[in-house]
């Protein structure tokens, strides 16, 4: 038995990804980072300008209620639904043979994937759909087991193969079946989390999605665009798109910043203000975690930028604001300010005020932010894995951090690449070679973000394992030290990857200094 650090998930629970976060948690311990700030994502007191009609959708066990996107509108993306409160944003992928529907949890911070098992008699499993043998003729599984502790909570389980459809694509490939879930996962209507982070699934020992579909040669680019609805807009309109972006979502161009490490969305941050005057940070990093419902700060960073917001207060880790706040802060990353919405920082009333869904809380070093669903529902927002980079768009309708308002293009992207750069809208600026060292201007911080345990289990269901998992295209660090086989043999299979594994040494040869964390991501406090 081994075992591995990985950097995966940022937030999760709670609200926002899988990052519990419990408001009146003072303390900046690591494993608090997936609490949710309130357990009681399912209401809302909001006097409600718009009315959405959430329904309860007849999935087997999945009680939850569900604010259905329309469906995507290019082959190679899928819709996201969301929770109705912008805790949560998941998609509905098919497993195995029958296409077992399942809610799965978008998640940034994380390269695993993984689903409840229908053997699991947690019961968070009760309340989820779950999946398994009956469900699928193709379903393999193996007696290789991995554990991933969340902050509050754990999930653990088999690594198991069958076939998986999400937006226009069928692979086959590896992920973790889960025979047990803590209850966290009861607050939320996901059943099981899809990693779209750069580090290698070390959990699982597997290739991640984006590195089956790229190393068949079925993107047209490495990339992933994603864009978060907000509830409060009547908006049902997420979605994310593989292998190339939906220049609709976005007005202007993209710009781009480096990653500073090569196993996690993590960038350097120039600043951030209110109102256009600027706090004056420096060093700076900030981790994308579309599994992380709000804004996470160190406590220092958040009490310096809510003294530039007209009204606020302090009450431990949580801070009040006017409900009628019009404030418009903003973080600036690569030069360009992007604001966030009043709408998207006023959170729920608390007495006289209303709580700021910016939170002064620190999960990782004392330079480290966590920019979860609070700041992306304000932009378009690109993974590029071949370039190590993420970008930015200012979405269509919202006014600039320097008051303009930005429109959009009409016209979508075909869905096989960038958007062409003729034109003043929905250009694409310059996109950063990749490199292997970080960035310049600010300090890596912490590179793993969740700790995780797997053992080797011998033979699988259908026979010894052969072949190696693959590698993400946009990891740039040099193996430190054997890697586990594929408990499956991925050659000639349809998602199948091949290759020597060489994951991150970041993720290796410093796990000795790292905290274990294990951020899921999950919706603003959704912690697992």
């Amino acid at each position: 038995m081994h075992r591995r650090w990985l950097s995966v998930p940022l937030l999760s629970s709670c609200v926002s990804a899988f990052y519990p976060y419990q408001s009146g948690d003072g303390g900046n311990d690591n494993s608090k980072r997936f609490i949710p700030l309130d357990l009681e994502p399912q209401t809302k007191d909001d006097s409600g300008v718009v009315t959405l009609d959430i329904k309860k959708v007849a999935r087997r066990n999945n009680i939850f209620p569900v604010v259905t996107s329309t469906a995507a509108n290019m082959p190679n993306a899928m819709a996201i639904n969301q929770d109705g409160n912008d805790y949560t944003y998941f998609s509905t992928m098919k497993f195995g043979s029958k296409g077992q529907e399942m809610y799965m949890l978008i998640d940034s911070g994380s390269a695993n994937t993984w689903v409840m098992s229908s053997d699991c008699d947690s019961y968070a499993c009760q309340t989820h759909n779950t999946f398994g043998s009956e469900d699928s003729s193709t379903l393999k599984t193996t007696t290789q087991t991995w554990s991933m502790t969340y902050g509050t909570g754990e999930v653990d389980g088999v690594v198991a193969k069958d076939t998986v459809q999400l937006a226009n694509y069928t692979v086959s490939m590896n992920f973790g079946l889960a025979s047990t879930a803590s209850d966290d996962f009861n607050n939320y209507p996901m059943d099981g989390i899809l990693g779209i982070g750069r580090a290698t699934s070390d959990a699982l020992d597997s290739p991640t999605i984006m590195q089956v579909l790229s190393d068949q040669g079925r993107l047209a680019e490495n990339i992933l665009g994603i864009h978060l609805q907000r509830s409060s807009d009547g908006a049902k309109d997420g979605q994310i798109t593989f292998g190339g972006v939906d220049s609709s979502k976005f007005a202007g161009k993209l710009s781009y910043a480096k990653t500073i490490n090569s196993d996690s969305w993590q960038i350097s941050a120039d600043d951030a203000g209110v109102d256009g005057k600027a706090v004056g940070f420096q060093g700076k990093t900030a981790i994308i975690d579309t599994g992380t419902s709000y804004i996470l700060m160190p406590p220092n960073d958040a009490d310096a930028l809510h003294q530039l917001i007209p009204g606020s207060s302090h009450n431990g880790e949580r801070y009040v604001v006017p409900c009628s706040a019009s404030a418009n802060v903003y973080f600036t990353i690569s030069g360009i300010k992007y604001s966030v919405s009043p709408k998207d920082y006023v959170g729920k009333q608390s007495g006289t005020g209303c709580q700021s869904n910016i939170i002064g809380h620190q999960p990782f070093g004392p330079n480290d932010w966590i920019l979860g669903d609070v700041f992306l529902k304000n932009v378009y927002t690109v993974l590029d894995f071949d370039h190590a980079s993420v970008g930015f768009g200012t979405k269509a309708g919202t006014t600039a951090a320097n008051g303009s308002s930005a429109t959009s293009s009409s016209a979508s992207s075909s869905g096989t690449g960038a958007p062409s750069s003729s034109g003043s809208n929905s250009t694409v600026s310059s996109k950063p070679s990749a490199t292997s060292g970080p960035a310049s201007g600010g300090s890596a911080g912490p590179t793993t973000f969740a700790t995780s345990t797997t053992r080797a289990g011998g033979s699988t269901a259908n026979g010894s394992a052969s072949g190696a998992a693959a590698t993400s295209s946009a990891s740039t660090g040099d193996s430190n030290g054997g890697s586990d086989s594929d408990p499956f043999s991925q050659a000639g299979d349809t998602g199948s990857s091949s290759g020597s594994s060489s994951s991150s040494s970041a993720v290796r040869s410093r796990s000795s200094s790292l905290i274990p964390i294990m951020a899921l991501a999950f919706v603003v406090g959704f912690v697992l």
